[in-house]
């Protein structure tokens, strides 16, 4: 009779010792953890406005949606008179990834552009990460319409000769007619569209090709699960950028999605419906597979399960 006693008395004090646990880490956590953390990375100079419909959907899908917003990335933030950092647009997002991985179970990230070519830089120096999703990322700028003095500009840059911009021009990375457009029509009225800004300042642009440089060094430390969507008819960046990080990158789970009817700014263009749900499906299907209630330690030192879909 005492004995029963005894364990029922160390069982309900275990109990409470968990439940005391439990709500230590609530109090610090605000909550017990929530599921999943996308982080949504634009082009260079850009904004969310460039990211379409891929917000809405990841929300519907039930995961929280963090538009990051860098200094001297992002538009908003932009002084072309300041020389960024590449190495500091990293810091951003890897800080935003680790107080995300206090409240979230796992984190991912989703970039289009040249934030696609942030995403890896930042998946190459972190193990925190469930996935990342890029979208036509740039690891040279190769495209059927880039000028062929394009890289006398970095010269040109280097021989002190800083204060001028890019300017974006035809067809701004967009097939469909229409949207092209409107989206002239926003970039001389705004300074800013759906497919970026009108203009890239010099130095922001050199920063953007030191990290470029950085990330062709190190894609065999990428090992989070991937997906890349790109077009073949990409006029920034060819398909060889897709290619490359494909061959590169040590992550088991890779996918990629070829695209055949628009430009470079996938995420408004004709397919954009194709790159909603790839990206989804994607995110949720790496979810799946890894499990909700894997630990950042697992994270850090598992090894992701082979994408047999081929």
């Amino acid at each position: 009779m005492d004995s029963q006693s005894s364990t029922h008395s160390a069982g309900t004090a275990s109990t409470a010792a968990g439940s005391a646990d439990q709500r230590h880490t609530e109090e610090r956590h605000g909550g017990p953890p929530k599921d999943h953390a996308v982080i949504l990375l634009h082009g260079l100079c850009g904004s969310h406005l460039e990211m379409g419909s891929i917000p809405k959907q990841l929300k519907k899908a039930g995961c929280t949606v963090i538009p990051l917003n860098i200094d001297n990335y992002s538009a908003s933030l932009t002084n072309p008179r300041v020389s960024p950092d590449w190495e500091a647009w990293c810091a951003v997002v890897e800080s935003r990834v680790a107080r995300l991985k206090e409240e979230f179970r796992t984190v991912s990230l989703c970039g289009l552009s040249m934030g696609a070519t942030l995403a890896l830089a930042v998946a190459a120096r972190s193990k925190e990460l469930l996935s990342v999703v890029l979208l036509s990322p740039v690891l040279q700028y190769d495209g059927w319409s880039v000028p062929w003095y394009w890289k006398l500009l970095t010269v040109v840059y280097d021989m002190g000769i800083r204060n001028w911009s890019y300017k974006e021009s035809e067809p701004y990375g967009i097939k469909n007619y229409e949207m092209r457009r409107r989206v002239a029509a926003a970039l001389e009225k705004d300074g800013v569209a759906a497919v970026g800004a009108a203009s890239i300042p010099a130095r922001h642009l050199r920063a953007a090709l030191r990290m470029i440089a950085f990330v062709r060094q190190s894609l065999p430390l990428v090992r989070t699960d991937t997906l890349i969507i790109h077009s073949i008819d990409d006029e920034t960046a060819s398909p060889r950028n897709a290619e490359l990080i494909q061959q590169q990158i040590n992550a088991e789970v890779r996918k990629v999605v070829w695209l055949g009817d628009c430009y470079h700014i996938i995420t408004v263009d004709n397919e954009r419906e194709i790159v909603t749900n790839e990206t989804v499906m994607f995110i949720k299907r790496s979810i799946e597979i890894h499990g909700n209630e894997m630990s950042r330690k697992y994270l850090g030192h598992s090894s992701p399960l082979k994408d047999r879909r081929g």
